[in-house]
């Protein structure tokens, strides 16, 4: 793995403290971080990635980070919060962070 070193204007910055399994401290330009959890499922315990964040530049240059549920009874997962930045529009009225938290089928 390769870590980068923040002081380099990255556009994400992940930490994540997983308890005796350690932690992990991270800058990049995107980020994706799957979260699962153990359930029953057809009779059988299985690991279901039920938690889902993914970071990245969106087109237009502003950042976006999506946090997405998925449910094994679900068709399809379902974003329940976007999270938009644009820190190079230095014309950008305080604060420069819009939560949207209308939920949409993905």
């Amino acid at each position: 793995m390769t870590a980068r070193d923040c002081r380099e204007a990255p556009k994400f910055e992940v930490r994540c403290h997983a308890g005796d399994a350690g932690h992990l401290e991270v800058c990049s330009d995107s980020v994706s971080v799957r979260v699962g959890q153990r359930i029953r499922r057809k009779g059988k315990e299985e690991l279901w990635g039920s938690l889902l964040v993914e970071c990245k530049e969106q087109d237009d240059g502003s950042l976006a980070v999506a946090v997405v549920v998925c449910h094994p009874d679900w068709d399809e997962p379902v974003r329940i919060a976007s999270i938009q930045s644009n820190p190079s529009d230095e014309k950008a009225a305080e604060p420069t962070l819009r939560c949207d938290f209308q939920q949409r089928q993905l």
